[in-house]
């Protein structure tokens, strides 16, 4: 066996999950193409305690020179399977086969996006998918949120706490929101709902100016936001049937181990933390992976 734990992810679950690993003394490696993960493109973060203003690059680098430090081992790679075994796993990258007795999934989720002109162009500094992350970047601003589930209506409230204006775009005449949510939301005098349209292209010299929409409307903003759900990345366990949920998030227990044994979860793949998905729970979380798969190692 080559380890006794392998972390898929060297993002906000899985770096914690290396350091405390190393910091119990088990032999461990976190496998990720590029360290850091989906908080390290954020332009800015102020939600970290002890950190008032720092870029997520900038924050995701001291958590690996962490890790690092309690004598922790990366490997820049890309995991293209992970197979059961009788003892334990193994996990094939792009470049070579290992082996652990446990395996912790740290792979986060993917936001769906609208794959419009100028998203990827603003991305990090004038589009997000997160308003609980970014929103305060833009009080008193004028934004465009894109969607029409409950996780856009009740981004466009907390928004409407934060922004001068907020226009609501949504492709349907109706939301497939919880009406309490949309209720709540043309309550709001600040909240305005753009219905049967969609979004074009966005647009802006050196910072974003304009929302154009198919129709032609144009809508001026500081900030655009996409908020039309993610999809936890947990391809590579899906052979072994792991139990999920409704959103296709891994259903773990308190110990944050799957319905597979040995193999744990972290961050936002799972079913904890109340979907908070947000660094400081996917830190505990991956924290609390490898302190139980420690708990498991003693038991022998």
């Amino acid at each position: 066996m080559d380890y006794d734990v392998i972390i898929v992810g060297s993002g906000s679950a899985g770096l914690p999950a290396w350091m405390y690993a190393s910091r119990y003394k088990l032999r461990n490696v976190v496998i990720g193409k590029e360290p850091g993960g989906a908080l390290a493109t954020s332009h800015k973060v102020e939600n970290w305690p002890g950190v008032l203003s720092a870029s997520g690059k900038e924050i995701m680098d001291s958590f690996a020179e962490h890790a690092v430090n309690s004598g922790s081992e990366i490997l820049q790679d890309t995991v293209s399977a992970i197979e059961k075994t009788d003892d334990g796993f193994k996990v094939i990258t792009t470049n070579k086969e290992i082996t652990s007795r446990f395996v912790v999934l740290a792979s986060g989720n993917t936001y769906r996006k609208l794959w419009v002109p100028g998203e990827a162009e603003f991305l990090g500094k004038w589009v997000s998918y997160c308003a609980t992350c970014d929103g305060n970047f833009f009080k008193n601003r004028d934004i465009v949120l894109v969607g029409g589930w409950n996780t856009a209506l009740t981004e466009a409230l907390y928004l409407s706490e934060l922004c001068s204006k907020v226009y609501l775009v949504h492709r349907k005449d109706t939301f497939r929101a919880e009406d309490i949510w949309v209720d709540q939301a043309k309550k709001k005098d600040n909240i305005e709902f753009v219905l049967s349209e969609e979004v074009d292209h966005i647009q802006g010299w050196f910072y974003l100016e304009e929302v154009v929409l198919k129709s032609g409307k144009v809508l001026k903003a500081d900030w655009f936001f996409v908020a039309i759900g993610s999809d936890p990345s947990i391809d590579l366990v899906k052979d072994m049937d792991p139990q999920t949920d409704d959103e296709n998030c891994l259903v773990v227990d308190k110990r944050q181990e799957t319905s597979v044994k040995w193999l744990y979860a972290a961050g936002d793949v799972t079913t904890n933390s109340n979907k908070f998905k947000q660094t400081i729970m996917s830190a505990a979380e991956g924290c609390l992976a490898a302190d139980s798969i420690h708990e498991d190692m003693l038991r022998g």
